[in-house]
């Protein structure tokens, strides 16, 4: 196997010719480095960061969205660097702000979550001056108010000589998102590499996906009929009155357009607007328990209720005005002690008990959006025999819930990397960057509207060897709809990457360097040669590997065309794209509800 040398690399990094070249463009000039998930962005990082440290760059900072990606940094730096581990530190929130002065001057590199290093330039605790690295991994929040996009703003407005390296395997879904996130950053260029380029396709491993529709049981059939009934009039209500848009679904996205419509009347003292406030209130919070009860299952809608109970003791009094409708107190009655009756409850277990009977040695990661839904299946499968199951949550606390502080995150963490427990139940603050060698399975609940975020869940798998996706589909559900949306989203950020690869001719700006990668060498065997004509065999002799394949292919496909009697036909015809998919992706979270692990929560 040949192997990368480098004065600052410790021994045994594989050289691998996509990530050459993707370091070649990263020490050139500040990057966006796009790279999918499993390949190995973070050793194009370490590549910087040796070269950094060779060229006797003063600071170098790392940025990390969540604190168990940080220490998984440190971790993998100490590894694969040869830098004393003093002058590494992790730089975060649970470090008070007279530690951390004292840690800013005497590291050389800082691994921080974002929010932290926002906050301290701000304060003017630290100075971003003599930062000549700077790299941003999963890239993709630098948008808006996020901290990611602040801490590059201020790098831009401090650093003397400024360097920086984005990265992330999905930048965005569409054009105008991927350039917005360029210019936040500030960076020369795009480096784009694909799982199907000729560089890389030697190193994929296989990842097989696959949706299972599920449809729903009799018995919660029997319990949505009321309760959609109740809905349907209180929907074509509003909509006579003029406050909700004429539409086949039902979105978050329209409740909250009629909200405004609403709130707009009764500043104009029209009365109607009162009553649509007060009916909308009740849509929502009946939306919600619908989905609840569809996606996730009766125990998930059952806790949404009784959060309803917190919350009506607090006095609020649209919660006992919805509490008291004769549907509510009916399903309330008829679920008190009813058991889970999902078919995906059932399903988890089934898929889990036979894959570790298949694989007892390796782990398994499920993903579910809601809080309940994760409590309820670590309950369900730590009934299996041989599983040992623990959830992994957010910080955050949701009415008399607690979430996890940043100790407990890590040891979680640490437990499942060392195989103490072998399935991990988490919500979305575990979707991003964790590299879990050994977990051969991902289990979506439900599916998720981002391609951002699928594409980060289905990265947790495959990434050393084969890997399973399973995507878990309630029929006549929410869950159809956003898994069209997150797959059309999907294709259009790879089809907007495709156009816009290296879009910045290299002249068209200031180098940092030549990118000759002079100190980087390529050793296989007895014998050494520098890393770039190392890149150019690769790319001469993976180049002629997919030509012959690509004959290969023509050979069969003439054969086929030349025989097409013998062929058989088409299993089933693909669907047609449905262009009027609405956007899941903006769901208003109600006062009461298991919603949506907060995405920034966890930050620090």
């Amino acid at each position: 196997m040949p192997v990368l040398r480098h004065p600052l690399l410790r021994d045994g990094i594989e050289a691998r010719g996509y990530q050459i070249e993707a370091t070649q463009a990263c020490i050139r000039c500040s990057t966006l480095l796009v790279m999918p998930t499993g390949f190995g962005k973070t050793a194009v990082q370490w590549n910087c960061i040796a070269d950094a440290l060779h060229s006797n760059v003063e600071k170098i900072i790392i940025t990390a969205p969540t604190v168990g990606l940080v220490e998984q940094h440190r971790r993998m730096i100490l590894e694969r660097i040869q830098i004393d581990e003093s002058k590494v530190r992790t730089y975060t929130g649970s470090d008070r702000p007279a530690k951390r002065g004292q840690l800013w001057d005497e590291a050389t590199l800082l691994i921080a979550t974002p929010q932290v290093i926002r906050n301290d330039v701000d304060s003017g605790l630290i100075h971003l001056k003599d930062v000549g690295l700077l790299i941003i991994d999963e890239a993709h929040h630098a948008k808006g108010n996020h901290a990611t996009a602040q801490v590059a703003d201020r790098y831009r407005q401090q650093a003397s000589k400024p360097w920086l390296i984005a990265a992330t395997a999905s930048p965005g879904s569409t054009q105008k998102a991927i350039e917005q996130l360029w210019k936040r950053l500030n960076v020369k260029q795009i480096s784009v590499q694909k799982r199907e380029d000729n560089m890389l396709r030697p190193y994929a491993v296989d990842m097989n996906i696959a949706t299972i529709r599920v449809m729903l049981d009799e018995t919660t059939l029997g319990l949505l009929e009321p309760l959609e009934a109740h809905q349907f009039d209180e929907i074509n209500t509003l909509r006579r009155q003029g406050f909700l848009a004429p539409t086949e679904h039902l979105t978050a996205g329209l409740i909250e357009e009629a909200a405004q419509r609403a709130s707009i009347a009764i500043s104009r003292k029209d009365p109607r607007g009162y009553d649509a406030a007060r009916r909308i209130s009740d849509v929502r919070r009946m939306h919600m328990l619908l989905g609840l009860l569809k996606t996730q299952g009766l125990r998930s809608a059952r806790s949404y209720l009784d959060r309803a109970d917190e919350q009506l003791r607090e006095g609020e009094r649209s919660t006992s005005r919805f509490l008291k409708k004769q549907v509510i107190h009916n399903f309330r009655k008829a679920v008190q002690n009813m058991d889970e009756c999902h078919p995906k409850s059932g399903l988890v277990r089934k898929l889990v008990e036979e894959h570790l009977v298949k694989n007892p040695n390796e782990r398994i990661l499920i993903f579910s959006e809601y809080r309940d839904t994760v409590d309820h299946i670590v309950e369900d499968l730590n009934k299996i025999p041989n599983a040992v199951v623990n959830r992994f949550i957010g910080q955050s606390k949701r009415g008399r819930r607690e979430g996890m502080s940043q100790k407990q995150q890590l040891e979680q963490l640490e437990r499942f990397r060392n195989g103490d427990m072998n399935v991990l139940v988490a919500t979305s603050v575990g979707e991003e960057g964790l590299d879990v060698p050994s977990a051969s399975m991902v289990l979506f609940y439900e599916p998720v509207p981002s391609a951002i975020r699928s594409i980060q869940r289905r990265g947790r798998t495959a990434r050393e060897r084969s890997g399973s996706v399973h995507v878990l589909v309630a029929d006549d559900s929410r869950d159809v709809y956003v898994l069209q949306a997150s797959k059309n989203r999907e294709q259009r950020m790879h089809n907007v990457l495709a156009r816009m690869r290296l879009n910045k001719p290299i002249d068209s700006y200031v180098t940092r360097k030549d990118g000759n990668l002079l100190d980087f060498e390529i050793e296989e065997g007895d014998s050494r040669q520098p890393a770039l004509e190392f890149l150019k065999q690769e790319r001469t002799r993976l180049k002629s590997i997919e030509k012959e394949t690509g004959e290969n292919k023509k050979d069969q496909v003439d054969k086929s065309v030349s025989t097409p009697k013998t062929a058989p036909p088409p299993l089933h015809k693909r669907a047609r794209s449905q262009k009027s998919l609405f956007d899941f992706a903006d769901d208003t979270e109600d006062p009461w509800s298991p919603v949506l692990d907060g995405r920034d929560v966890n930050r620090q």
